[in-house]
Order: structure tokens, then sequence, then C-alpha cells
């Protein structure tokens, strides 16, 4: 299963400005239920922040006027991974990295989707209770060829 099978496609994809404020970005998350959002400058993805990034503002007293974009170097830390990753290199790619969250780029490193940790998990468990079938790239269940 590639993670383009499982990711959250780039138009579904929650994003904020770099000049959105941290307010801005708890709001985002707490409204629609995410734990990161992609941040965008000249609708360029530059990074992604997460609940854990919100926990270092309060933790630091980071105001809630301040805007995200003064909060992290955030082009330094965007994590990408390729769109035709299986999920088991996806899961090396985010232990070695120590990260939760990546972006997801076609060949010519064009976003077309984000995936998380969590997204990596369905999928496991999916494919655990998918036995003794094979799941496909469709994300199907399909009998194994019993040759």
């Amino acid at each position: 299963m590639f993670v383009s099978g499982f990711m959250v496609p780039i138009k579904d994809v929650l994003k904020c400005e770099a000049s959105s404020t941290v307010k801005d970005v708890l709001n985002l998350m707490m409204n629609w239920q995410v734990s990161s959002l992609v941040i965008v400058l000249e609708d360029k993805p530059t990074g992604i922040i997460t609940k854990t990034d919100m926990c270092w503002c309060y933790q630091n007293g980071i105001a809630l006027e301040t805007q995200i974009g003064d909060v992290m170097p955030w082009t330094a830390g965007l994590k990408k991974i390729l769109v035709t990753a299986d999920k088991d290199t996806a899961a090396k790619f985010f232990e070695k990295h120590n990260v939760h969250h990546a972006l997801v780029v076609d060949s010519n490193d064009k976003p077309v989707g984000l995936i998380s940790a969590l997204d990596i998990a369905k999928e496991v468990a999916k494919d655990s209770r998918a036995w003794p079938y094979n799941r496909h790239e469709d994300g199907k269940a399909h009998p194994i060829d019993a040759h």
C-alpha cells in the first residue's frame, strides 16, 4: 500500500498562512479536530505546525497574537516523503526523522498530501484485520491467490 492510498489529499489539508496568529492556529485545530496544519507562505508549503508546537508556545509564554511564522524557522523542519513510498518505508522515515507528520510530494516535489504517524498505524491495523486477504493500493482487501 502506497501512502497515496491513505494520505490526506492536499485539497483537504488544513492550511494557515505564516502570518496567522497562535490563536488562529489553536482555533483551527480545535474547531476541525486536527493535530497539525500546513503553513504556507505565498501559497508554498513552508512547514507543519502541530499540537506539540502549540504546547511549546504555551510553555514558553508565546503570546496568542504572535504570528506563527515568527515562532520557529519552518523551512528547515519541513519533512517530505514521496507519494510512491509504501507504508513500511513511511514508518521508517518517521522513525528516522523522529516526526509524526510529513508533506507528501510527487516526483517533481509538488505537494499532493499530508500523512501522519496515526495514518500509518491505522493502515497497519487494517492490514492485520484483513488477514487472510491482501490489501491492494486501492485500499481494498482481496483474497490471497492460492497457487
